[in-house]
């Protein structure tokens, strides 16, 4: 197992609050060629501040809400392709006309290791008893609930010996997440997820997000990772971003594969509206220039709006101003 530094100690707090109402290396393609996908849907509502804690192209897309989404892309010709140099702050310069388009990114220095930087803001491999201080369940209004929606998992985890379960909840519409401070308006993030079912369903729901809000459902706007068209994209009031190459059907893009720990990095620069996801190392979706957001907040879980009930585990969770990576 690689070391992971714990930013937190072990506590439990539960504080009820005001009642209210997932292309990459090892993956293989979807066959289904069903092109439906659903639409978000709202929270339940926000409630009053909580913490639980016991331990520490790319073509977009837009939708408005139902049917099928109509698609516009930067430019013409061949779909965009990419390359990487460095671990820093992204930079992205693009073209757009006549020959496929060139993106290179990450011009910063330094090398990822897979261990918690020094400046990690979170860092957790979920060994202790409950669930991480520093991290706060939502929505808040169920917080008193918490640990009967998540939990430390001795039987399924990536290294040491345990995970963060989050367990199955409803088919439809279903919030189970931890927020926790954003370093700034930029940052990195890097998790090992798996699931119950493929990561890269028809239909919409997301499993971790950057956040201008507390955390809360409906609080700011959200930059979701999320699943649609069976494959991992971005979503962003409806607005959406595919894996590079894919159409808004299924069998375009990739899934990740049920029941396989996927090591996951997002980079998320608000200042510039740059996104950036990678999955076990390669990189699957490259959006410059989107909104321009001011996040304070990153959240992960399961975000569920269609379906269906999933297990999730999550470990090692690193957040930082600069590139983690995945450990060798």
């Amino acid at each position: 197992m690689t070391f992971h530094r714990e930013t937190a100690r072990f506590t439990l707090v539960g504080i009820s609050c005001l009642a209210l109402a997932a292309a990459v290396a090892g993956c293989t393609g979807s066959s289904d060629d069903s092109d439906t996908g659903g639409a978000g849907g709202s929270g339940g509502g926000t409630g009053g501040a909580s913490s639980v804690s016991s331990g520490t192209g790319n073509p977009s897309t837009t939708t408005s809400g139902t049917g099928t989404p109509t698609t516009t892309t930067s430019g013409t010709g061949n779909p965009s392709t990419t390359t990487t140099s460095g671990t820093g702050d992204p930079s992205t310069s693009t073209t757009s006309t006549g020959d496929p388009s060139t993106t290179t990114a990450s011009t910063g220095a330094g090398t990822p290791t897979g261990a918690c930087p020094p400046s990690a803001t979170f860092c957790s491999d979920f060994e202790g008893a409950g669930l991480p201080e520093g991290a706060t369940y939502r929505p808040s209004y169920q917080a008193a609930d918490a640990l009967n929606k998540m939990e430390i998992d001795a039987s399924i985890f990536h290294a040491g010996a345990h995970s963060l379960h989050v367990k199955p909840g409803d088919s439809g519409y279903d919030w189970r997440m931890l927020s926790v401070p954003a370093p700034g308006p930029k940052f990195w993030v890097r998790l090992y997820v798996r699931s119950s079912v493929d990561i890269g369903q028809a239909e919409h729901n997301a499993f971790f997000q950057a956040m201008t809000g507390n955390g809360d459902p409906n609080e700011g706007h959200n930059v979701e990772v999320a699943e649609q068209f069976c494959q991992v994209l971005l979503n962003l009031h409806d607005a959406l971003v595919l894996q590079e190459g894919a159409t808004a059907m299924c069998g375009s893009g990739t899934k990740l594969p049920a029941n396989t720990w996927h090591c996951m990095e997002a980079y998320f620069d608000g200042t510039q509206g740059d996104v950036q996801v990678y999955a076990n190392g390669t990189k699957i979706i490259d959006k410059a220039g989107w909104d321009k957001l001011d996040f304070k907040t990153f959240s992960f879980g399961y975000l569920g709006f269609h379906g269906p009930a999933r297990s999730m585990w999550y470990d090692d969770v690193a957040v930082a101003p600069e590139r983690i990576g995945c450990a060798p």
